[in-house]
């Protein structure tokens, strides 16, 4: 089973990038809001109804959430819309902790990191590596652009829980033949220092 908080961050991102800005072209307006997903009826009640699952720490099929990805993988804007739902999902997932549990920095990102996006966290060198075995990205995008919800998830919960700032390198993917996804953090550059 997956968190509700998966899909509900990915139609919520969908939802974000649909929306049009003000742009002063209004006569148009009604006739995009048709072609926009994100704004269709049908995904505003997904949202409602996956608003409340999150609220109970509810979980979903996998089945649907792969549907969901495989759907939005098509989507010329993927890669954004899969970054700003891992930070979506993140950010609801550390609010989702009890005040008390979020001041254990590395402990608390690791709950949080394997109970919303079923990832295994740790820290090698004081660097964070993160493993996702689960195939539900790469069966729904097999060239692996649903694993980037999870790369900018990771880096979102490192970042509000211990402060990291920096990126996390895709380095091993389901989608090139490895036996699961792994992210690590990028060290400094010496060059730099």
């Amino acid at each position: 089973m997956v968190h509700s908080i998966v899909p509900l961050a990915v139609l919520e991102a969908v939802k974000n990038l649909d929306t049009p800005v003000e742009d002063g072209l209004t006569e148009f307006a009604e006739e995009l809001l048709v072609k926009r997903l994100g704004l269709s009826p049908t995904v505003e009640m997904q949202l409602a109804e996956y608003e409340l699952l999150a609220r109970k720490d509810a979980r979903v099929e996998p089945s649907h959430v792969e549907a969901l990805l495989r759907l939005v993988g098509r989507r010329p804007d993927a890669d954004l819309v899969f970054a700003d739902a891992g930070r979506r999902a993140a950010r609801r997932a550390v609010k989702r902790m009890y005040g008390v549990t979020r001041l254990f920095g590395r402990s608390a990102a690791r709950r949080a990191a394997r109970a919303v996006l079923g990832a295994e966290l740790g820290f090698e060198h004081r660097f964070p590596v993160a493993r996702v075995s689960d195939p539900i990205a790469i069966q729904a995008t097999p060239d692996g652009t649903a694993c980037g919800f999870y790369g900018a998830g990771l880096v979102e919960l490192l970042r509000l829980l211990i402060g990291y700032e920096g990126a996390m390198l895709h380095v091993d993917c389901r989608a090139r033949g490895s036996g699961a996804c792994e992210w690590r953090a990028v060290g400094p550059d010496p060059r730099h220092q």
